[in-house]
């Protein structure tokens, strides 16, 4: 009962947040809504879009959205959903060569490219940039710590924004329209984190969950509780006067690094998978698909500078002032198991070490029923050279559930 609670609590915190503040200003969401199937659909190659709305406590979230058919059509369409979390410090780019292909495979048949009318669908995936990510905005300044529960929030704001779910999430109760299509959750490393408590505490709405290189929150030891409370007070204390100095945050407060170039910010990224744990790598062009979303010019006095800064909010590399414990990660799989949520798991061959106790968990507690690992590293459905076999696995995944 301990165990459900948590992930109860968590629910009705985003559901009496969503209903207290229910006027959530969209940019072009209308074509996502979902109605009548048609009883014929002849796709068309994948096409993104960039689409941002605001939330209820007005932090702008910014997204890339992918269709295979047209605006025009949306409105007479029952569509497959399916939603992208990328990991830390990461954004919406991350998906870039996963997405597209994904709805391009789920749309003919690799070896003839002849059309599979069993699994023909209209499919719209929108990968999210998380506060403080890509384009998004910043939490406020006297707003709270930015929190991997709280990153739930924001999956629930944009799922009742697209008027997906059928305003299940704001129903205290999880009640709603029985019949509504429900969504395909994908996480990558710190997405998967998230990804992960959003299924447990929606279950109802997951149609599957597909783990990259992520199998949950992070657990810490209980006993830790007040150490990682102290540092984050430490941290917080000691940056806040720098980093708000002025008088709002715009991201490009004091102590800011800037890079000559957009070649010299995403040689910033390279090295810094270098100092990853394991033997993690990434290509340049995963690299430059990541900084090209999370960098602005350094300075708007000068149009030939081409001087940049990472965007993102520097709190995110702040400690975390409250972390999962491992009890509470396992009670997250035991309420995904126990809703019969299918879960696919894929991991790299060269990526982010998984201690021995979290393996544990996820096979005996999550029980996921595909699970693969593939040549790669930790962003392997970003990289050119191993995205590939990471679509098949899931369009693998997907048909055996009839997805």
């Amino acid at each position: 009962m301990a165990k459900r609670s948590f992930y109860y609590a968590i629910n009705l915190a985003i559901t009496s947040t969503i209903r207290r503040n229910r006027s959530i200003s969209t940019t072009n969401v209308s074509a996502m809504t979902t109605t009548k199937h048609r009883s014929s659909f002849t796709p068309k190659m994948a096409t993104v879009t960039e689409r941002s709305f605001v939330c209820s406590d007005g932090v702008r979230l910014a997204s890339r959205f992918w269709t295979n058919f047209d605006d025009a059509d949306a409105n007479n369409l029952q569509t497959r959903k399916i939603i992208c979390l990328h990991g830390w410090l990461d954004n919406a780019a991350s998906f870039n060569r996963l997405a597209p292909a994904l709805i391009d495979s789920l749309s003919s048949d690799g070896k003839n490219n002849e059309t599979l009318s069993e699994h023909l669908k209209p499919t719209e995936i929108i990968a999210l940039d998380f506060p403080g990510h890509g384009l998004s905005g910043h939490k406020s300044p006297d707003g709270p710590p930015q929190l991997l529960a709280e990153y739930v929030y924001y999956v629930a704001e944009c799922v009742e924004a697209l008027k997906w779910g059928s305003g299940r999430i704001s129903a205290a109760d999880g009640a709603g329209d029985p019949a509504s299509d429900k969504i395909t959750v994908i996480g990558h490393s710190m997405g998967g984190g998230v990804a992960v408590v959003f299924a447990a505490a929606f279950p109802e709405l997951c149609s599957s969950l597909i783990l990259l290189e992520g199998g949950g929150p992070l657990a810490r030891n209980a006993k830790d509780c007040a150490r990682h409370v102290r540092a984050a007070c430490q941290r917080r204390l000691k940056s806040n006067k720098l980093l708000f100095s002025k008088d709002s945050f715009d991201g490009k407060s004091g102590g800011v690094r800037v890079y000559p170039s957009l070649g010299s910010a995403v040689e910033a990224r390279l090295a810094t998978v270098k100092r990853m744990p394991g033997e993690q790598y990434m290509s340049e062009e995963a690299a430059e698909d990541l900084v090209s979303r999370a960098v602005v010019p350094a300075s708007s006095d000068s149009t030939e500078s081409t001087a940049v800064i990472f965007r993102h909010d520097p709190r995110l590399q702040w400690p975390s002032l409250q972390y999962f414990t491992r009890e509470q990660v396992e009670a997250c799989y035991h309420d995904i198991h126990e809703a019969n949520v299918p879960v696919c798991v894929l991991i790299a061959e060269d990526g982010y070490p998984v201690d021995s106790l979290s393996e544990k968990a996820i096979t005996e507690i999550l029980k996921p029923g595909f699970v693969q690992k593939l040549s790669g590293s930790h962003h392997f459905h970003a990289d050119p050279d191993s995205v590939g076999p990471v679509v098949e696995e899931i369009v693998k995944f997907l048909k055996e559930h009839n997805l």
